[in-house]
């Protein structure tokens, strides 16, 4: 059993995707969060990813999110987080220095998602 749980719904016009994780978002559990999001991702103009009840992430969890956001933002489509962020996600920001970016490069110098971008 996986230490990570995923729960999402689909809006009945397939417009909004609502993505919420709970436990581990690590090396060993992106692949689910991966599978899902390559599914879904492409029929939704708006993702909203709740991270609130993260107990841990790590680089390749953080470098997922990054990539879907990267995606969403080629389409033209819109991806944030939703809620709160976890403490586990609030001190991986800070570990890695994605605090200190003011802007990312691929949502057209819109404030990074990491930094409160995008909403």
């Amino acid at each position: 059993m996986s230490d990570l749980t995923i729960s999402h719904t689909l809006s009945g016009d397939g417009t909004l995707l609502e993505v919420a994780l709970a436990g581990r978002l690590a090396i060993d559990t992106t692949p689910e969060l991966l599978a899902l999001l390559r599914e879904q991702l492409p029929t939704a103009s708006k993702t909203r990813l709740n991270v609130a009840d993260l107990t841990e992430i790590d680089l390749s969890g953080m470098q997922l999110i990054c990539s879907a956001c990267r995606t969403a933002q080629e389409k033209g489509n819109s991806f944030n987080f939703s809620g709160n962020l976890a403490p586990c996600v609030q001190e991986a920001i800070g570990v890695v220095g994605l605090q200190r970016h003011a802007t990312c490069k691929h949502t057209i110098d819109q404030p990074c998602l990491w930094c409160g971008g995008l909403n």
